[in-house]
């Protein structure tokens, strides 16, 4: 019981504290933006604080707004970094000063993944390579079926509720 109290005051509090208190973060993923590498509250990760320059394939911790984002560098800039979450098909700028935290390792299911191994870093170059055409098959699946809404919605049937 006092490990289920500490982790929700530990939930509470912002992850920037914990990372500077703790020294990293270990909690579950929330969102659908890391799949299929993360799963929403399945998996669980470890984050530690940013200490250096992020490489490309490494997994930052941002905040956008009021929420926390785990996205994969693409490519460092000058002031920043160019991110897309792994199920994501648009680029983002994001500051070097808003970037906080890297992901290092985490647990799907039974399996613990450091993002060190080569499995995973040979996991990490084929999502971004695939990008192109896993974004051309999902544009391609949306005009079908948005084709076959204006079919069905001229020939009178009507969607079901």
């Amino acid at each position: 019981m006092a490990s289920q109290n500490n982790m929700e005051s530990t939930q509470k509090r912002k992850i920037e504290d914990v990372l500077l208190s703790e020294g990293k973060y270990v909690g579950p993923t929330v969102g659908i933006s890391m799949l299929p590498m993360l799963k929403q509250r399945r998996d669980t990760i470890v984050v530690r604080p940013k200490t250096e320059k992020l490489k490309p394939l490494d997994v930052a911790l941002y905040r956008r707004g009021n929420n926390y984002v785990l996205h994969r560098v693409l490519y460092p800039t000058e002031t920043g970094y160019v991110i897309r979450g792994d199920n994501c098909y648009t680029d983002e700028i994001v500051p070097e000063e808003d970037v906080f935290g890297v992901l290092t390792e985490f647990f799907s299911k039974d399996k613990h993944i450091l993002c060190t191994d080569k499995s995973y870093l040979r996991y990490a170059r084929r999502r971004v390579k695939s990008y192109p055409w896993r974004r051309f098959w999902v544009r391609l699946k949306q005009k079908i079926k948005n084709a076959v809404k204006r079919v069905l919605k001229f020939f009178g049937f009507k969607r079901k509720k």
